[in-house]
């Protein structure tokens, strides 16, 4: 008999309800019966559906105003239509529902959801796996949970593990809305996100995504090879929204970090087998696990005696860093860089990710013209909204377009809308080379979610480019500290304010425009508020605890006593 795996289950049970919803939904608001007057169905799906309907038909996709997306999408979408916008002929009444206008595309976004809750389900079971087995900790048992709400649950309901990871994602209702609604964002760029960081943090992970090529080969990815296919996949993912070239840093630093970490497992094992003889085998074995073990933490110290060499300033000396020396400034700056990004892994990983989307945009711009480059990928490097959303920025917007008639002439050019973009530098950096190199899922979401707070726009939609990155760090951030419960809480009123006052705007049709603006200022402190309490809270594995006795300083205080 064939047997499903408890994480096979939540995926099909996640993707069941997914469909269910996507077809229930619709059927009771858009048409009037639940809701007059509230549609569920995002614009954003009609205006795919259109342009797929113009490429369906041999036009651009975007002849269909408002179509800013990767052209790829509204081809693949227009599958299902035949030549002039006729249907492809059906054989049955479940494939005409399928291949609809109106269902196939949230068909694919759906099933492209559930299959990053699978990824997800993957990789925070092979992190907890990890835990498990780590011999310095002797009070883990298989249910770690380190959330409240995980906490609250294993103890007073009994759940499994593998459900309480369902819920971050598969059973979460808010990308379950999303996707369900027709947003595409799980496919254009949660899906390919996640695969690349599956592929960068371990390829035991994308071995259990497919069990059947796990039962022919136990042989791993190499690390270069694992470099190519996850920049083919960051490329595609900047080819189709963007914004994730911001994490290409933290991506190039970790591989880099596991490539020096390789060498050095290569150049221990080597060094025993000629230093050493049978009587101590079990003695030097101990030392060289011992040594493996302390994972960045050795690394880290080694460089930092290498720099301090390099530039003559050792702590015992006391000249401490060379500010008054610009050439040793440089010669440091170029040590550094060396080590964290000109290694083949991180090399191969860039070429791959430049070639990748030069190539997916050349054949973009060859097919459907200079639009496709215009509307598709320039657009969203100064793309501004004047309607309400979450972002604070709106109503600046708002109030300037109505002195002006273009748009593009609201941007904000002098150095006052450039000021948001210092702390996004600064979160950008630390993070990409202080935390991705030993911490990666944790510098993504970080970066994300300070794009994402100081961005111009901000949907809903883009709430789930960090929330698909928050389960997979989740055990590292202090959840009970009484900081984080008034973040969160300040977090909640926040929201509770913004809906609120949105709804008299959008539904009672108040002229409550600066209402809703200072909810959304609410908003962004709320955030900014809370991804302090996550960094001061954040609770540092096993190798770097022995570099700071308080859980979230990290390598900073090294550093600084250094």
């Amino acid at each position: 008999t064939m047997t499903i795996s408890k994480t096979t289950k939540h995926f099909l049970y996640g993707l069941l309800l997914r469909l269910i919803l996507l077809i229930a939904l619709p059927a009771l608001m858009d048409d009037g019966l639940l809701l007059p007057g509230v549609r569920y169905t995002d614009i954003d799906y009609d205006v795919f559906t259109d342009a797929a309907a113009h490429v369906a038909e041999g036009r651009s996709p975007y002849r269909r105003h408002t179509y800013r997306y990767t052209p790829f999408l509204a081809a693949l979408l227009s599958l299902p239509m035949g030549g002039g916008g006729r249907q492809i002929e059906r054989v049955s009444l479940i494939w005409s529902v399928v291949l609809s206008t109106k269902y196939f595309g949230k068909i694919l976004f759906c099933m492209a959801d559930a299959i990053c809750g699978y990824i997800i389900l993957i990789l925070r079971a092979r992190s907890r796996k990890q835990r498990n087995n780590n011999n310095d900790i002797q009070d883990d048992q298989p249910k770690q949970h380190n959330s409240i709400i995980e906490k609250y649950i294993s103890q007073h309901i009994n759940l499994s593990s593998e459900f309480i990871d369902a819920l971050w994602w598969l059973y979460n209702p808010l990308p379950i809305n999303i996707c369900t609604r027709g947003s595409a964002e799980a496919l254009v760029v949660l899906l390919p996100v996640l695969l690349t960081v599956a592929l960068t943090v371990n390829d035991n992970g994308m071995k259990q995504l497919f069990t059947s090529l796990q039962t022919k080969t136990k042989r791993s990815m190499s690390i270069p090879l694992r470099a190519c296919l996850a920049g083919i996949l960051h490329g595609i993912g900047i080819h189709c929204k963007l914004y994730p070239v911001i994490y290409t840093v933290s991506f190039m630093a970790n591989f880099s970090r596991q490539e020096q970490q390789q060498q050095r497992r290569c150049q221990s094992v080597s060094s025993n087998d000629n230093h050493t003889n049978s009587s101590n085998d079990a003695s030097s074995s101990s030392s060289t696990q011992q040594q493996l073990d302390q994972g960045w933490t050795h690394t880290l110290s080694e460089q930092m005696t290498y720099f301090q060499n390099c530039m003559c300033c050792t702590p015992q000396s006391g000249d401490g860093f060379p500010w008054k020396h610009p050439i040793k400034i440089l010669m440091l700056a170029l040590l550094w860089i060396q080590r964290l990004f000109l290694t083949p892994s991180s090399i191969l990983f860039l070429l791959s990710s430049i070639v990748t989307m030069a190539s997916t945009t050349y054949a973009a711009i060859h097919y459907y013209g200079h639009e496709a480059l215009a509307e598709g990928l320039l657009y969203h490097f100064g793309r501004i909204d004047h309607r309400h959303n979450y972002s604070m920025y709106w109503y600046w917007i708002y109030l300037l377009r109505g002195r002006v008639a273009s748009a593009e002439v609201v941007a904000p050019s002098t150095w006052v809308g450039n000021v948001p973009l210092i702390p996004q530098i600064l979160i950008l950096g630390f993070s990409s080379l202080g935390i991705a190199p030993y911490d990666l899922t944790f510098a993504l979401f970080c970066q994300t979610f300070c794009f994402v707070a100081f961005n111009k726009v901000m949907t809903a939609q883009y709430f789930t480019w960090y929330l698909c990155l928050l389960p997979l760090c989740s055990d590292r951030i202090q959840w009970s500290s009484r900081r984080m419960l008034l973040s969160l809480s300040l977090l909640l009123v926040s929201i509770l304010t913004w809906l609120g006052s949105a709804f008299t705007l959008e539904m009672l049709g108040w002229r409550s425009h600066r209402q809703v603006w200072m909810a959304s200022v609410l908003f962004f402190v709320a955030n900014v508020n809370l991804l302090v309490a996550i960094l001061n809270g954040y609770r540092v594995d096993k190798t770097w605890r022995s570099l700071s006795d308080t859980p979230g300083e990290g390598w900073s205080q090294k550093v600084k006593a250094s």
